[in-house]
């Protein structure tokens, strides 16, 4: 790899270079880990660098696949969405692969069963190893019954120290993320690279597609319009935004909230909506593919994030790019892209009433909304694809310069074979 300095961009290396990514999350997956690798590896291949991608295989129809190296996959009755795979490609076939590829840096996004893959593959080849910590999986355990019961019990406290300690560099989203990390023991280097987020053409998110949208809707031009995106689980604290929304309908009845998702929460919010006696102020429109999602930006008034539990939250990043101003809860990783007061506003998490009055603020006052619509517009300029390509870019070029890590990753405290057998005899028993 090329020598290169902290401060070496994109269009400076002389060279391309030669990228593994592995990833549990993948097209056609949709979620913020997989939007987040698409970007990298579209943003990787315009600057002429080239990338293969280690994903599970998924029963969904796809497009032919280029440079993708698909492992076997089950489906657990816990959670449908999102296949798991399971790597019992023969392990000559998959390090002979490896080896011809002749990478120079592993990216892994998930560090579970690809994520490990990735590293002991790159660590047993002096291949530099990077990792991005996407989530926040001390608050996502409810959905990881298919572990064997070591690895639930242990991961707080061993694994993923032990993981990204593997680690020659770590990225982290938000600075949120990267104290969680810290405070777990990892003690390797870690840069906070928000995901990058497309600017989208003004046609598509201005007057016209609003008033295309509202119409599609059967939307008042002037009706006041809020905006939900993302997957309706329980963890997104979406019950919050219901009571907020309850209680903006005494001053503005007419007040619309669109819902553009969908997950295991969504038959339990529609009774909620209906024992609230709020489901007339609400649309829930089920899961919505990306490009219908800049007219429903257009749309929108104003949009609502109220899940604690995010390290970034791309659909803010997406929304602040179309001009819409944000109201958030002040916890987790995402109001840390929300300029308080400038583009939109974070709400002290639990304070209900405060959430209710700042979204009545920029809905009744058309001065507010078109100053922090303006923000939002310029702040977006900040957190381009292209902006997180070349800080990406001087992670992987300085983790080439740096010394290998020890390859004897074994950690006490953990018996990995028994994880190993018990991992094997329970895909039979969660398999869909």
């Amino acid at each position: 790899m090329k020598q290169a300095s902290a401060d070496t961009t994109v269009s400076e290396c002389q060279s391309s270079l030669r990228i593994g990514l592995f990833s549990e999350s993948f097209q056609p997956v949709q979620n913020g880990v997989s939007t987040s690798v698409l970007t990298l590896i579209s943003g990787m291949r315009a600057q002429g660098h080239r990338v293969w991608v280690f994903a599970p295989e998924h029963l969904q129809k796809r497009e032919p696949e280029f440079n993708v190296m698909r492992f076997p996959s089950f489906v657990s009755i816990f959670n449908r969405e999102y296949p798991l795979a399971y790597p019992f490609i023969p392990r000559i076939a998959l390090t002979t692969h490896f080896t011809r590829l002749r990478l120079d840096v592993v990216h892994t996004h998930t560090p579970f069963v690809l994520g490990l893959t990735g590293a002991n593959l790159a660590i047993s080849r002096d291949v530099p190893l990077i990792s991005t910590f996407h989530t926040m999986y001390t608050q996502y355990s409810h959905y990881l019954p298919f572990l064997p019961e070591t690895v639930t019990e242990s991961m707080i406290q061993h694994y993923l120290e032990w993981y990204y300690n593997r680690c020659a560099e770590v990225i982290c989203p938000s600075k949120v993320a990267a104290d969680a990390l810290t405070t777990l023991g990892v003690t390797r280097p870690i840069e906070i690279i928000p995901t990058g987020i497309p600017l989208p053409d003004k046609d598509l998110v201005g007057e016209k597609a609003r008033k295309e949208t509202r119409e599609e809707l059967s939307i008042h031009p002037h009706t006041p319009v809020l905006l939900y995106a993302g997957r309706l689980a329980k963890e997104k604290n979406i019950s919050f935004l219901f009571e907020a929304l309850k209680r903006l309908v005494q001053t503005l009845p007419e007040a619309i909230l669109l819902v553009a998702g969908g997950g295991p929460y969504s038959d339990e919010l529609e009774s909620m909506a209906a024992d609230m006696e709020i489901s007339a102020n609400i649309r829930f429109l089920g899961p919505t593919p990306r490009i219908k999602m800049d007219g429903l930006y257009a749309a929108a008034d104003v949009f609502c994030f109220p899940s604690p539990s995010e390290t970034q939250g791309l659909v803010i990043g997406e929304a602040r790019a179309a001009g819409v101003p944000c109201v958030v809860v002040d916890a987790g990783g995402a109001p840390e892209h929300v300029a308080d007061g400038i583009d939109g506003f974070r709400i002290p998490a639990g304070d209900i009433n405060s959430y209710m009055d700042r979204l009545c603020d920029i809905l009744s006052n058309s001065n507010l909304k078109a100053y922090m619509r303006e923000n939002a517009l310029k702040n977006a300029r900040q957190f381009t694809p292209d902006v997180m390509i070349s800080r990406v870019v001087n992670v992987y070029m300085r983790a080439g310069r740096s010394t290998p890590l020890p390859r004897n990753t074994d950690q006490p405290g953990i018996d990995w074979e028994s994880i190993d057998s018990s991992l094997s005899e329970k895909i039979s028993l969660y398999r869909s």
